[in-house]
């Protein structure tokens, strides 16, 4: 990997990432990881530093090449877009599977139909990971309701105008995730923080992280 100053994008995995893989034990073995939306790799770096099978799934072939950069060769790049569904992964079974940026752009149609194919590779106990975006989140209702808690935003200031962004209850992104993915005794927290962007408050960002283990 490279030294820090070099990193291209984001230099530091998601704080609720690294909770997870420690509090989960993660650090103490090793298997496949395979992040949806991963990115330059930001997230990928922590697995890497401890020895972890990498693969790292983005529609954007410049944050694929930042991310090679960053993580060297031993990882695997498949560019994707998931709004169009789970391209195919390759390689072994999934041990740990990272989607903590994208079930907010995709339709609720779409997120079935990716967290449906994503559990048929699965390993047995396989970990999981999500963190997307409640709907007291700043965003919410600021465009064109396109489904229910589904809207085309507006909202500039975040960068954001013109996306397509879901937002979720606490019960429905956690019924989702036990129905489609098979998730056990599932860990929620909520997130909740003030951010500015563009010279403007957004507050609040509200998330719902989810993490636990497969049957």
């Amino acid at each position: 990997m490279r030294a820090l100053p070099d990193i291209r994008g984001l230099k530091y995995p998601d704080e609720f990432i690294a909770r997870h893989f420690f509090k989960r034990g993660l650090h103490q073995r090793t298997g496949r990881v395979v992040e949806l939306g991963g990115g330059t790799g930001n997230n990928l770096s922590l697995y890497a530093a401890y020895g972890w099978d990498l693969t790292n799934v983005d529609y954007s072939a410049a944050a694929l090449a930042d991310c090679r950069w960053n993580l060297g060769d031993d990882v695997t790049l498949i560019e994707a877009d998931l709004s169009k569904g789970l391209p195919d992964l390759g390689g072994a079974p999934i041990d740990v599977l990272l989607i903590p940026n994208l079930l907010c752009y995709l339709t609720s149609a779409q997120a079935s139909a990716v967290l449906t194919a994503a559990r048929a590779r699965l390993a047995p106990g396989a970990e999981v990971f999500v963190r997307t975006r409640l709907i007291d989140d700043y965003r919410c209702g600021k465009g064109v309701e396109e489904e229910p808690n589904g809207w085309r935003m507006t909202t500039a200031e975040t960068g954001e105008a013109g996306l397509f962004n879901l937002f979720y209850t606490e019960d429905g992104l956690v019924r989702r995730l036990v129905e489609e993915l098979g998730l056990t005794q599932p860990t929620a927290l909520k997130v909740a923080f003030d951010n500015i962007q563009n010279g403007v408050l957004v507050s609040p960002n509200s998330d719902l992280v989810v993490w636990g283990a497969t049957a």
